[in-house]
């Protein structure tokens, strides 16, 4: 096919692409990204990817209160402690972070006067100006919706509810950001500093978690969790739910068992835990729709503390014991029909009692869908004091326009929480700052102000009270500021936060509605006091000191206003980010729009790179094939313009990092040319070995000074420091603000690196000539397609195709573009949502997850990171081909292994052969006796390792892989003539290969080697979930997805060579079609998170 023809067809499917996307729904462009690298400040990196969304949006209906914005198997939302604070205690020092720093909005309840909670006590530090809104100055104000009426602040109501001897509840809904018993543990431990009380609160037979800070609960296998999907699609035959939005039973629901079941619930206090959660005084079970013999049995190891019959009726009933202040309780049930469980409950009789009632994925609109029943009669016998309400992680992601249709359903929520709990009042915490992340790119949701905006406009209209977390935090892009603290307050995601965070909110809630204060009536006119002011003479904790110290200076580490943002979103290259650009240019350029458009096409954007998933990317495409079709019967100027392209591609992908690119070619080049004319052998070598030591000098350095640096201090308790001196020499010669104190990761650089060391060695062995022309090397070398995740081209293979003429078949055409879809529906529809969906949960905080949930997750990382990088891959051999180049294959159904030796003759092929070649061989291979050959195995595969990564986890990745080959030669040395082709003992190679391999995925993903030990340790020690059903469930979309990849992986060759034929022989127009459809499904269902592939980061 002729070029005009192939640039004629992408740009019919680009133009379409585009067309309906707007008509299909609003189209988005290339968003603002942030990058990210080693965990430190936001500006420490270079590699970026245009994080284009592709999710979906919140619809509109009837009932807006009825809308459910995300289901439980899609939704991202999951606990993701962040491990490194897993082990901080909540009261752990946090310079800089002030505690006391909310916007609170209030506004009394009509009904709260009859309780004995109420809004009738105010507080004397109330912040208020003139119209009633709070001021953005300060730091430590509450929010008050009305000036004639006094701030909520119930915490010498609570003081005087419990010196009157009675119990005061508060329960606390929330998503996964309170998963575990996170900021509930730290308010419930506060709270009881003056008011006493015992135990947990409501604990449900199934919960999210299994393990939270608190308390650890182990059901037998027959329990099951039912929620609002069960009764929409039928399983339940009623949303009689109760108040934890859940019901639990041990038989199935309609069911009745010939024979008696038997179910227990066993809940322990955790090593460490608050001493007052672990002392369990009361169990109070509430069920209801019990209609026969049950018996319940309450243990204390072997010891019986009471036996009896559950009440017969609709219900809500309630069954209560004492207990004698046991750590550990075991909750027996037997019969034949299950009741309805809806909570249990451990607690005293007095003090202070909170509940923490997470509901993973929801976005706190699930109330009014249940019938009122449950709650009230529930309700009735806990009579809670105050309702908390923290949602908004999956609002987030869910609702990007519309944002009335989401007020209107948050105000029915917290009006029928009113009227169900007889008017307690009804707190509302805003949504916390969030980013997207993936490896070193950051994005920040754009509609958080707005969201936020909504859940204080829902206070205003239903007097509940509001607490600004999104403004405690420090407003826009706070969640980088949280996260790159010491210790961290937010996990690795940007989403949740980390344990420490959350008690930090916790304390700032604490501080500002819950803490016993003196009452005065507030001066209208009241001048706004110093943060200090704030804290109540009375806390005497060390948390409470803590808040004093940390109110005592203004937090100007985290007030938005007086953030250095040139810090979090100026890129590692010294140039500003395209917003701060666009600002500077309203203000002072005086070009045109259009020039202006043009220059900013010519720099180098963070937030604005080129990733094969991105719109941005296929529009560069054209233009790259549009200068190709115009040039490639004149070779020079062709080969010249796709080196130009290449470069720029490179620079917008790496900015300044491109000097160094630029640098290895001419090195390269220039020491190629010498080795060839050096006449002596050792000519040769020294200009193989210079160019050696100088490009290996510069990866070692960009890549493992950091590693090498941390090592030495370890082992010999020195205090080394590595620094950049290329970004401290660009600071002094140009007056640039590079942090020095990072080493920052060139894109590509461990790629363009092994292919220009294979072209010199390939020099020096005579195995071909120097290429003379600079232009077609500079080509080979930086060919934007594969430049920074391979496949590593040998100079051998690339450069005749250069010399000859440009030829590509129908065929080759249709392979092309087929591996092109391939490609993008891999990374795209697959390695993406079983990501975002599933896996960087699990692996974020593995030890919150059952050994199932762990174990699912390490199969679908091997899934994931197979579909990742091949898909990046056959996209980029897919693109190669349509400009008529050749580039090698890099897998061939790696699973499908029999021995770890075929596993790396089918996996990275292009890599598996450098090593071999440049490496393995050269040390000898297989030639010098069985002792070297295990030796050279072992070398190649810890430096396999290191190449992958600078970390110790990689390294042990790369050496049990070589100890897998080591094993495997052993093995065909003693049973060398046991034939392995037999069908069954194929199949078990296979499995034993595929399981092997999968578990070493856990040590290549793992953020850290203590998170690869915990996730082992998880699955081989607390496998069982509890249901394996819900679980599954839970996650369906994702464990089809899974299951689906696997099986399309395991397909036999014919089967894939068939539907990659017909594909092939299709007319174009269908082709036409058929990319279209891809186009728009990806656009559609792919993932909101447009992600980096894996591979970017080596």
């Amino acid at each position: 096919m002729r070029p005009g023809r192939i640039l004629l067809f992408l740009l019919a499917v680009v133009l379409t692409s585009f067309l309906l996307s707007l008509l299909t729904g609003s189209w988005r462009p290339g968003k603002e990204v942030i990058h990210h690298e080693q965990e430190s400040t936001a500006h420490d990196s270079v590699q970026t990817a245009d994080t284009g969304s592709l999710g979906g949006s919140f619809h509109s209906g009837s009932d807006a209160g009825s809308r459910s914005l995300s289901s439980a198997g899609s939704s991202i939302d999951s606990c993701a402690t962040s491990p490194r604070s897993s082990a901080i205690d909540s009261r752990i020092s946090a310079p800089g972070i002030s505690a006391t720093d909310s916007r609170t909005g209030s506004s009394s309840n009509s009904d709260a006067g009859s309780r004995s909670i109420s809004s009738a006590g105010s507080a004397t530090d109330s912040r208020t100006n003139s119209s009633g809104s709070y001021d953005t100055g300060s730091r430590a104000g509450l929010y008050v919706n009305n000036l004639a009426r006094a701030p909520f602040h119930p915490g010498n109501a609570i003081m005087d509810s419990v010196a009157a001897g009675r119990q005061v509840r508060v329960i606390f809904y929330g998503d996964s950001q309170i998963e575990g018993d996170r900021v509930t543990s730290f308010l419930r431990r506060e709270l009881r500093e003056e008011g006493g009380g015992t135990g947990p609160g409501m604990i449900s037979p199934v919960m999210p978690v299994m393990y939270t800070r608190s308390w650890v609960v182990r059901s037998s296998s027959n329990w099951k969790r039912y929620t609002l999907l069960d009764y929409r699609n039928g399983t339940l035959s009623h949303n009689r739910l109760g108040p934890m939005l859940a019901l639990c039973r041990f038989t199935p629901p309609g069911d009745s068992m010939q024979t008696r079941s038997f179910a227990t619930v066993r809940i322990s206090a955790v090593s460490g835990a608050d001493p007052a959660v672990s002392r369990y005084d009361n169990l109070r079970i509430f069920y209801g729709n019990n209609y026969d013999t049950v018996l319940v049995g309450i243990k204390s190891g072997s010891s019986l503390v009471d036996f009896a019959m559950l009440q017969m009726g609709e219900g809500p009933m309630e069954y209560s014991v004492p207990l004698p202040s046991l750590s550990e309780v075991t909750v027996e049930f037997t019969g034949r029909n299950s009741p309805d469980i809806y909570a249990l409950s451990l607690e005293s009789s007095t003090g202070v009692i909170v509940d923490n009632v997470p509901v993973r994925g929801s976005a706190g609109l699930e109330f009014v869908m249940t019938d009122s029943r449950g709650f009230e009669g529930c309700y009735s016998d806990l009579k809670p004091d105050i309702i908390f309400l923290q949602f908004g992680l999956n609002v987030v992601r869910n609702v990007r326009r519309e944002y009335h249709y989401y007020e209107e359903g948050l105000v029915k929520q917290v009006d029928y929480l009113k009227k169900v709990s007889g008017g307690v009042p009804v707190v509302l915490v805003s949504v916390t700052d969030m980013a997207l992340r993936d490896n070193d790119t950051i994005r920040q949701f754009p509609n958080i102000r707005a969201i936020r905006d909504a859940q204080k406009a829902v206070a205003d209209r239903t007097g509940a009270v509001f607490w600004d977390a999104w403004e405690s935090m420090g407003g826009p892009g706070s969640i980088l500021t949280w996260y790159n603290h010491n210790p961290p307050l937010s996990s690795r995601d940007l989403t949740h936060l980390s344990n420490a965070g959350t008690d930090t909110i916790a304390a700032r809630i604490y501080s500002s509605l819950l803490a016993s204060r003196p009452v005065t009536a507030p001066a209208m006119a009241q001048v706004y006091q110093s943060a200090a002011d704030s804290v109540p003479a009375g806390l005497r904790t060390t948390a409470d000191l803590l808040l004093a110290r940390m109110t005592a200076q203004p937090d100007t580490a985290l007030f938005a206003t007086e953030r250095d943002t040139g810090s979090v979103i100026t890129a590692a290259s010294g140039e500003e980010s395209e917003e701060t650009a666009i600002s500077g240019r309203k203000e002072h350029s005086i070009t045109s729009p259009v020039i202006g458009r043009i220059a900013s096409l010519l720099r180098y954007h963070p937030g604005q790179s080129f990733i094969f998933t991105t719109l941005s990317f296929w529009i560069f495409f054209l233009v790259v094939m549009t200068g190709f079709a115009l040039l490639h019967r004149r070779r020079a100027m062709c080969h010249t313009w796709l080196l130009v392209v290449s470069l720029y591609f490179y620079y917008r992908t790496g900015g300044l990092f491109i000097i160094l690119l630029l640098l290895t070619t001419l090195l390269t080049f220039f020491t190629a040319i010498m080795t060839g004319r050096a006449g002596t052998r050792a000519g040769k070598r020294f200009w193989l070995v210079t160019n050696l030591v100088i490009l290996l000098g510069f990866l070692s350095y960009f890549k493992y000074a950091g590693f090498f640096t941390d090592l030495i201090n370890s082992l010999f308790n020195t205090n080394l420091v590595s620094r950049d001196i290329f970004s401290a020499w660009s600071n002094s010669l140009f007056g640039t603000k590079f942090d020095v104190s990072t080493i920052m990761l060139p894109v590509g650089i461990s790629f363009y690196t092994f292919q220009a060391l294979s072209y010199s060695i390939d020099v020096y062995r005579g195995q071909m000539a120097a290429e003379r022309n600079i232009v077609d090397f500079a080509f080979y070398l930086t060919f934007f397609p594969q430049l920074v995740s391979g496949p590593i081209v040998r100079a051998s293979e690339f450069i005749p195709q250069m010399h000859g003429n440009y030829t590509i078949s129908r065929n080759e055409f249709g392979y092309g573009l087929f591996l092109i879809l391939q490609g993008l529906i891999k990374k795209m529809l697959i390695s993406d949502l079983i990501s975002t969906g599933f896996i960087d949960r699990v692996f974020e905080s593995p030890a919150i997850y059952s050994g199932f949930e762990n174990l699912m997750a390490v199969y679908g990382y091997g899934l994931q990171i197979y579909v990742d990088f091949s898909g990046y891959t056959d996209i980029a051999i897919g693109i190669a081909m349509l400009m008529g180049f050749r580039l090698p294959l890099n897998f061939n159904s790696p699973y499908k292994a029999a021995s770890p030796g075929e596993f790396w003759r089918r996996w990275h092929i292009s890599l598996s052969r450098w090593l071999k070649d440049y490496l393995y061989i050269p040390l000898g291979g297989s030639r010098k006796g069985p002792l070297r050959t295990g030796i050279n195995l072992m070398v190649t595969m810890l430096l396999g390792g290191l190449w992958h990564g600078a970390a110790t986890r990689f390294v042990v990745w790369g050496g049990l892989h070589g100890v897998a080959l080591v094993v495997e030669k052993i093995w065909r040395w003693l049973f060398g003539k046991v034939s392995v082709r037999k069908r069954g003992a194929h199949i078990a190679g296979i499995l034993i290969t595929f399981n092997f391999v999968s578990f070493m995925w856990i040590f290549f993903r793992a953020c850290t080697m203590e998170q690869a030990v915990i996730m082992i340790n998880q699955i081989f020690s607390s496998f069982s979930p509890g249901d394996y059903g819900l679980v599954l469930m839970s996650y369906l979309p994702v464990v089809v997805l899974i299951v689906s990849g696997y099986i399309l992986h395991f397909l036999p060759v014919t089967v894939k060579e068939s539907y990659r034929g017909l594909f092939i022989r299709l007319p174009l127009a269908a082709q036409l079609l058929v990319a279209l459809a891809v186009a728009l499904l990806l656009y559609k269902v792919g993932s909101e998170v447009v992600q980096p592939f894996i591979y970017f980061r080596f």
